[in-house]
């Protein structure tokens, strides 16, 4: 059994024959015994250089300016987090590590809001240090969910062989609409 991290393509499980969509299954389900799979995607070129080229602006920011997006008790599940202020739950030293967390805007009458107001914050985009980064990172993370949404329909689904005695797994593809 080899413990490699595999690149399976996603749009030949969705568009491709029988056999193209068994061998990305095997693919993945070979990958995820290391708990990694690299995966071909269809995210614009643009889309990645643009964010990514926003965020690069924002973290090459002044100190002062990335503080000014930071969340008060958001618990860094919005805005900025600076260095030094995440702990790792296996340690007790603090992370070299500064970030910028974001998601799609919850309406303010959304029942996760109201029954959870301190795990979905309004959201704090550094807009005031990135022009037009707002738009361009929640255009980002609607892109990703909706790329995770169709990787997660390749699954493998375990079936037990009713023809032999002793256990034995095989592997087919299984899509959930």
């Amino acid at each position: 059994m080899s413990d490699q991290i595999l690149d399976v393509d996603l749009l030949a499980f969705e568009r491709g024959s029988s056999e193209q969509r068994r061998a990305v299954v095997d693919g993945v389900s070979r990958s995820l015994r290391t708990g990694f799979v690299y995966t071909s995607h269809d995210v614009s070129d643009d889309l990645l250089d643009t964010a990514y080229g926003m965020l690069q602006q924002f973290f090459e920011s002044p100190l002062e300016a990335k503080q000014s997006a930071v969340a008060p008790g958001a618990n860094g599940q919005t805005g900025y987090t600076g260095l030094l202020v995440e702990t790792a739950a296996s340690s007790d030293k603090p992370d070299w590590k500064e970030m910028l967390n974001w998601a799609s805007p919850i309406a303010a009458g959304h029942p996760l809001k109201r029954n959870y107001p301190g795990a979905y914050p309004d959201q704090v985009v550094p807009e005031h240090v990135v022009p037009g980064i707002t738009d361009v990172l929640y255009r980002f993370h609607d892109t990703l969910a909706d790329l995770q949404r169709r990787f997660l329909r390749i699954r493998p689904s375990p079936k037990a062989s009713a023809a032999t005695s002793r256990s034995s797994t095989t592997w087919s593809p299984r899509v959930r609409r």
